[in-house]
């Protein structure tokens, strides 16, 4: 088998939701002084890959983080709407570990069961199974080393999708703000062979980030 793409994977910079520990979902909320200085670090990471060119998600998070992830590269860049994150409805701005202490129930199902999404949001299920579009599209596309850029939840439904992973082993992959994945992508007789090389990897990053 020969490798046929590279695929590297990041998720955006940090946000103020993050730096606040709030729910944050699909609330489009900028990246802040903390997330500019991680996709810089990310950029400096990336300075000697080859990159044909950068998908992001609709949330202007992503789209920043990949736009400053360009720097070296000046790459075509595309927006894939399926990976968008995934909703939190109701939650969304709400403090993460006061919701959890005041919803411990709640809270165990949501983390364990992949069909339980947040009350007026979306389950891991239902993000795990838009996200396959983006990820045929990426398989499909004749770029040959591409790089995403997108969310927590997503890269954990991108990574599942392309190991064959049932939703709910793959949610337990965490990925930090602007930290780096790398997967080889084989021709095999029975279609594209996804082999991880390397996750959540954020040895440039300066500080530790936040969020899960």
């Amino acid at each position: 088998m020969k490798v046929t793409k590279t695929i590297l994977l990041s998720r955006h910079g940090s946000t103020i939701y993050n730096d606040t520990d709030l729910l944050q979902g699909i609330s489009d909320i900028p990246l802040s002084d903390r997330g500019i200085k991680e996709s810089e670090q990310l950029a400096e990471r990336l300075k000697d890959e080859k990159i044909d060119i950068i998908y992001y998600t609709p949330m202007m998070r992503s789209k920043n983080t990949a736009e400053i992830a360009n720097k070296y590269h000046q790459a075509p860049m595309e927006c894939i709407d399926s990976f968008l994150e995934m909703s939190m409805g109701d939650n969304e701005g709400v403090v993460w570990t006061e919701f959890v202490k005041k919803n411990p129930d709640f809270y165990a199902r949501w983390a364990t069961d992949p069909d339980v999404g947040m009350p007026g949001g979306e389950s891991y299920t239902q993000l795990f199974n838009r996200v396959k579009e983006g990820v045929d599209y990426v398989l499909s596309s004749s770029y040959s080393r591409v790089l995403i850029v997108a969310h927590a939840m997503v890269n954990r439904a991108i990574l599942g999708h392309l190991l064959e992973m049932d939703p709910m082993p793959s949610r337990r992959f965490r990925s930090k703000n602007c930290s780096l994945a790398k997967l080889e992508i084989f021709d095999s007789p029975s279609g594209p062979y996804a082999v991880v090389d390397s996750w959540n990897n954020y040895s440039h990053i300066s500080h530790f980030s936040t969020g899960v």
